[in-house]
């Protein structure tokens, strides 16, 4: 009898150990796909025409699938630096589609031309961005 209880608690030994290593490994190689999906995908370009002590900003974002929508709104995080924060949410009146879509944004914030830094999120994760400065041609008017 004392050999079989050595049995089942070295098998249960093994069992844990083996759920702590497939977690592990799981953890690893999700955040690897996950930063370099990221990395393909590359910063989303935002447009930012400077106007009289405005941006006017646009670009898309991509969603998870066609059912989702986008939101945005800027956060002032200092005089110099802005957070424009994502939120993606669930229309239930749309139906899905298992790809991404991409979803049109604008946004206006007023500051100073020159010297501002804008970070983004997309529902609370870091989102990479490239704001591409445009100044309108006033010379046609």
């Amino acid at each position: 009898m004392r050999c079989m209880g050595d049995v089942i608690r070295r098998m249960a030994w093994f069992i844990v150990v083996a759920i702590i290593v497939s977690y592990a490994t799981y953890l690893a190689i999700g955040s690897t796909i996950n930063a370099q999906a990221a990395s393909i995908a590359g910063p989303v370009a935002i447009r930012d025409v400077l106007g009289p002590g405005a941006h006017h900003l646009s670009g898309m974002v991509m969603v998870p699938s066609s059912c989702y929508q986008l939101s945005e709104q800027t956060q002032t995080l200092s005089s110099a630096a802005f957070d424009l924060t994502f939120t993606t949410w669930q229309d239930p009146a749309i139906g899905c589609s298992g790809d991404q879509v991409p979803r049109q944004f604008h946004e206006t914030l007023f500051a100073p031309a020159t010297g501002v830094d804008f970070y983004a999120t997309l529902d609370g994760a870091n989102l990479p961005i490239e704001v591409i400065p445009v100044v309108p041609d006033t010379s046609s008017q």
